[in-house]
């Protein structure tokens, strides 16, 4: 059984689009599945929409948290909560496509641990691109993660990564990051253990509403990189 977990913040408005294109993808392809929306302190109607709409599927879960913790917090605890062998989180607007799934399952199949979909490797196509500001954000946060030695993955912020549970329980639970930077200290820490970790190449496409602030996030991620890199010099 494969799960995916979807981290969510005020996702009101796009989250059963979302849902509905993942169930017809997962429910299409005869093997088990299950989805556990992560609901993480948002203030709209998430939670209940979802609810409402997947009342009499079990096969959809809802984790709804009071207070907004991060995203990070959100992956690590849907992925806690999951049943599956191999467990996918993913940003709730899609611009991975959830078919894309089938290229990092067949990673998975050749033994890796971890599986990040990229958007930066050979092969990868962006559909619709970002805008030019967060493009450069976005190499200068690349740049800064490999400055600092933490991973030799080329795209460690695509929201879309394939998980072996078993060997990738451990390292969840001693994550501390919670916000946006999550997936640099899941992946230093991987890379660290001695798990194995593969880039994918995907299609990807720019979503409008990304929950990204480019000002206060940015430099929130970048002093949580440092942090990162501090905690795991640590004896």
């Amino acid at each position: 059984m494969t799960s995916v977990v979807f981290p969510c913040f005020n996702e009101e408005a796009r989250i059963l689009p979302t849902l509905d294109r993942a169930i017809g993808f997962l429910a299409g392809r005869g093997e088990g599945w299950e989805i556990i929306v992560v609901d993480d302190g948002s203030r709209d109607q998430t939670s209940a929409v979802v609810r409402s709409r997947f009342a009499t599927v079990a096969a959809v879960r809802v984790l709804r948290y009071e207070t907004n913790h991060g995203k990070g917090f959100a992956v690590r605890e849907g992925v806690l909560a999951s049943r599956g062998k191999l467990a996918l989180f993913s940003d709730a607007d899609l611009s991975t496509p959830i078919e894309e799934l089938a290229k990092l399952e067949a990673k998975a199949a050749e033994g890796f641990d971890v599986v990040v979909a990229s958007r930066v490797v050979a092969g990868a196509r962006i559909l619709t691109p970002q805008p030019t500001r967060r493009r450069l954000a976005g190499l200068v946060f690349r740049s800064l993660v490999r400055s600092l030695g933490l991973s030799s993955l080329h795209d460690t912020q695509c929201g879309f990564k394939l998980l072996r549970r078993a060997t990738v329980e451990p390292i969840l639970r001693a994550i501390e990051t919670k916000g946006f930077a999550f997936d640099v200290e899941l992946l230093a820490r991987a890379e660290r253990a001695g798990l194995r970790v593969a880039e994918v190449p995907v299609d990807w496409r720019d979503s409008r509403g990304s929950k990204v602030r480019l000002f206060p996030d940015a430099l929130r991620m970048a002093s949580d990189l440092i942090r990162i890199r501090v905690r795991l010099a640590a004896p």
